[in-house]
């Protein structure tokens, strides 16, 4: 178990003992909602590609160099007072997390117990956004003596909806996880903004507008096989650099000029829970040493047509 995921599952035992404290069988409308809160936040710690995109949290490395070199040149730093950065990669570097759960119950049985529970998990990451610029005598290669190290507080919020449900052969109803939404995390104090993300593969056309939509589990974004994904990202501003994080490929969209950003990405082969991610960074954060880290990302999950195979509420 990686450093991130062992910090992530000890924060949701934590969570579920927290919620839980010294329940008892009573029937006590608190302690019931202490114990459901507790059964919830169980059902969502046994999904944890739900609560860990593994890619704003996480420490990889973003090479600028292919797809950014002489941009400088070409766009400048405009309205800033900084010194001039000449971006070769970047990453980032999380040095304290958080994990919250905030309950909404619904729907409540004739045993006063809640058959709908809506869930919203919150995560903050902060530490170092962190910039290497091109060696000026040698352009091919990263000047690693002169970094910039800008301070990063993001802020990471995803929606659950879940249904209790009868199971045979349980003695009583478990929660199941019907439901899910994007995730939306954003740069304290941020501008960045994206507008629409649309998605196109050759049996495929939908533009996305909404991170915050709870999406039914069994209607989630599905592609083909090693699908061609095709991701158009539309934001106010046309000197963004927008950025697609797909697996262990994070690479630039082609900025259009006018306020859109795209690029491709190969759905995968392999069944299972997925994640693409989009990057919307100010022109500043990497341009201007300056400036304050400026970031706004939606991320949204997908599977392969065939899987993964499990019993999801319609």
């Amino acid at each position: 178990m990686s450093p991130r995921h062992s910090t992530t599952a000890l924060a949701l035992a934590a969570a579920i003992l927290l919620v839980a404290g010294c329940a008892d069988n009573s029937v006590n409308p608190k302690t019931q909602s202490t114990n459901e809160q507790a059964l919830v936040t169980g059902t969502l710690a046994a999904e944890p590609q739900f609560l860990e995109d593994g890619f704003m949290d996480a420490g990889a490395t973003t090479n600028l160099a292919p797809t950014l070199r002489g941009a400088r040149g070409a766009a400048g730093v405009s309205g800033t007072t900084g010194a001039a950065i000449d971006p070769f990669f970047f990453w980032r570097q999380i040095d304290h997390r958080t994990l919250t759960f905030e309950f909404a119950f619904a729907d409540t049985d004739t045993t006063g117990l809640p058959r709908t529970a809506f869930v919203t998990a919150r995560r903050t990451f902060s530490g170092t956004f962190n910039i290497v610029p091109r060696d000026p005598a040698h352009p091919d290669l990263p000047d690693t003596a002169h970094v910039t190290h800008k301070l990063l507080l993001d802020h990471w919020v995803r929606y659950f909806h879940l249904k209790r449900v009868d199971m045979p052969g349980m003695s009583r109803p478990m929660w199941k996880m019907a439901g899910a939404s994007a995730i939306e995390v954003t740069a304290e104090n941020a501008t960045s903004l994206i507008t629409s993300v649309r998605v196109q593969t050759a049996t495929l056309d939908t533009t996305l507008t909404d991170p915050s939509v709870l999406i039914p589990l069994r209607r989630v974004l599905r592609f083909s096989p090693e699908d061609t994904v095709t991701i158009t990202v539309t934001t106010p501003r046309n000197d963004d650099v927008v950025l697609l994080y797909h697996h262990d490929r994070r690479e630039r969209l082609t900025n259009n000029g006018d306020g859109t950003y795209s690029g491709t990405f190969r759905a995968g082969l392999f069944s299972g829970w997925r994640h693409f991610a989009v990057n919307a960074l100010s022109h500043e954060t990497l341009y201007d040493d300056a400036a304050a880290y400026d970031s706004k990302a939606w991320i949204y999950p997908y599977v392969i047509v065939g899987g993964p195979y499990v019993d999801y509420l319609p």
